[in-house]
């Protein structure tokens, strides 16, 4: 039982410490759009951090136009991954860059 009870209970730490990476790894832009969120305060308080992928997803596809052309932004950004490549001499800061 206490097996049980311990597994149970890592799933939700990860889940708890993905919250803080995902907005660790968020630029100043996105943090501030994340955080200006109606729900924000509510997914803070439980560290919510599927509640913030679907937030971050939906910024990033609107493109910050409130849900206008969302299937044009999501195929731009599928297109714009396509055409990314790594030239020959360049360095893997130098592409990141990009």
């Amino acid at each position: 039982m206490e097996d049980l009870l311990r597994t149970e209970h890592i799933p939700q730490s990860n889940l708890n410490n993905m919250f803080a990476v995902l907005m660790a790894l968020c630029d100043s832009d996105m943090k501030s759009h994340v955080e200006s969120c109606s729900d924000y305060a509510q997914m803070d308080k439980d560290l919510d951090s599927l509640k913030l992928l679907a937030k971050i997803k939906k910024l990033v596809y609107s493109s910050g136009t409130h849900e206008l052309n969302v299937r044009h932004n999501r195929a731009m950004a599928h297109v714009s991954l396509l055409h990314l490549f790594q030239d020959r001499f360049q360095g893997i800061h130098e592409f990141l860059d990009q």
